[in-house]
């Protein structure tokens, strides 16, 4: 008798459960991103190893994968992308002043030469950062030239 009501108790837990799964997808999530254009600080070559890599947490033109739209997966996701948007989003590149666009060049440097880019950025659902040693050479030399850039441009200025 006491093992029937124990297997109720379950079947009733475990109906509670799946119905708190189901309600939860309907929990709204902010997955749309303002209209967007490409930055035009950034030339097309960068541009095209930063989109692959990059763009999905980094800018607005994120493609969701399949993990944000399945509640309780879903609400990570996006605070993974939401996050990532708030520390660098490239669909606002234009309007930053030159001191963080450089700052994000320094850094976009920092993370091609290092061995921790496939580390980066894991959230699930999303294709790990994986580079070509060329697309590194590509990134770290956007990055080295606009620095050598803003210095030769601060050297001429102060003569």
């Amino acid at each position: 008798m006491a093992d029937s009501k124990r297997k109720q108790s379950a079947r009733r837990v475990a109906g509670w459960i799946i119905i708190a799964l189901i309600l939860i997808q309907f929990i709204p999530l902010n997955r749309v991103g303002p209209p967007s254009k490409p930055p035009s600080q950034i030339s097309g070559s960068v541009l095209a190893v930063l989109k692959p890599h990059c763009f999905d947490c980094h800018s607005d033109e994120t493609k969701w994968p399949r993990s944000a739209y399945i509640a309780p997966l879903s609400w990570y996701v996006t605070g993974k992308v939401r996050q990532a948007r708030e520390a660098l989003n490239f669909s606002r590149f234009d309007a930053l002043p030159d001191a963080a666009r450089r700052e994000i060049e320094q850094s976009a440097f920092s993370l091609a030469e290092s061995d921790g880019l496939s580390e980066h950025g894991e959230i699930p659902g999303f294709p790990p950062v994986s580079m070509t040693k060329k697309e590194r050479v590509t990134l770290a030399g956007w990055a080295s030239n606009n620095n050598r850039e803003q210095k030769e441009t601060i050297h001429n200025s102060s003569h």
